[in-house]
């Protein structure tokens, strides 16, 4: 697929959003995208036993490894029991905000995929707390079954991820569940349709070895990016997560950052300030624009586990601006997700021209 089509980019994003992929329960987004990837790959492409998807591109046998990382998990749930009414309770995966879990559509990933509804108290019976975040005890999923068949097709861990329809809207804006990180994911895969020589004769390998790791678990604990990280001891990464964009009620830090800007490049104490200063002289170069998010600690994405891997790895972190992140509703620009896919093939070029430390 050609994903120098925005069309095409959509299409692709839409289908991994549909996918599930709860933390520890990759395997289908993670075929999905090593069928993807497997187009341009000129190394093996693999899934490991947590289900992380390598990609190896450029020579193998080279003494320097660049990683890509982006993550394939998604927020969700998993079944803790289901009492004698068939009502499945559960615990968070990740960073679940159950203020916007209340009725919300979900689906429950048994023997079969089922639709479910998380229940919700009537108005007319509530205490006038109903605007209050609910307890996760208090969350229960109602399938439409007798308890015999939920039994039958739900078991104790099993996980459960939400349900939206992909909408677009005007200006290349997009909202879905699970953009965070799809989105991340559908930059990595354009970079590697740039990059990859495995269709195209007429393009040289990378002369460096180049891993693209979509990672498993890093809505949990990073598991993904601690394990591939560690295994190919790359000499420095670029993690593409999503971050914050301005909306009403975001912190002051992120008003200045727009959809549709261009993706943003974080400044922070455990990233690598000669990647970012060199990722900034690509985008001036080619005119590509770019967003500055400033953090004083952590970055809260897998750079902050890969950066201490082993000796250390030079990191750096590029985001897709994001609005209602950890929703059902989340909203990214297209625009945003190509101009990454590109800055980062980019860069990789003017590395291979030597001009990049």
């Amino acid at each position: 697929m050609d994903l120098s089509s925005i069309d095409n980019l959509k299409k692709i994003l839409f289908d991994l959003c549909a996918l599930s992929g709860v933390s520890g329960d990759e395997r289908e987004v993670a075929e999905c995208c090593a069928d993807f990837l497997s187009q341009y790959a000129e190394g093996e492409v693999s899934i490991d036993d947590f289900n992380n998807v390598t990609a190896f591109f450029g020579d193998e046998n080279a003494d320097t490894t660049v990683l890509l990382d982006a993550h394939i998990d998604r927020i969700g749930f998993i079944v803790t029991g289901i009492d004698d009414k068939g009502f499945i309770s559960v615990d968070k995966v990740g960073g679940v905000d159950l203020r916007t879990a209340l009725d919300a559509p979900v689906i429950v990933h048994g023997k079969e995929n089922l639709n479910g509804i998380i229940c919700c108290m009537p108005p007319h019976l509530s205490d006038g707390n109903e605007d209050k975040a609910p307890e996760i005890d208090g969350i229960h999923i109602d399938l439409g079954l007798p308890c015999d068949k939920v039994k039958e097709l739900v078991s104790v861990g099993d996980r459960i991820s939400f349900y939206s329809k992909p909408a677009e809207f005007m200006n290349n804006r997009v909202s879905a569940a699970a953009l965070d990180n799809r989105a991340g994911v559908c930059a990595l895969l354009r970079t590697a349709s740039i990059i990859g020589s495995r269709n195209n004769q007429h393009k040289a390998p990378l002369p460096f070895r180049v891993v693209i790791l979509l990672s498993c678990q890093e809505e949990t604990y990073a598991t993904g990016a601690k394990i591939q990280s560690f295994k190919n001891e790359p000499d420095e990464a670029i993690c593409v997560d999503v971050s914050f964009a301005n909306q009403p009620g975001v912190d002051d830090q992120y008003s200045s950052i727009e959809l549709g800007k261009g993706p943003m490049l974080c400044i922070a104490p455990n990233l690598n300030r000669n990647m970012y200063d060199a990722i900034v002289s690509v985008a001036d170069n080619l005119e590509y624009e770019y967003q500055i998010e400033v953090t004083g600690g952590r970055t809260g994405t897998n750079a902050d586990s890969i950066a201490v891997t082993k000796s250390g790895v030079k990191t750096a972190v590029i985001s897709i601006p994001q609005r209602n992140m950890h929703t059902q509703a989340e909203i990214v620009d297209l625009y945003d997700i190509d101009e990454t896919g590109k800055l980062i093939a980019a860069y990789l070029r003017r590395k291979c021209a030597g001009e990049v430390l």
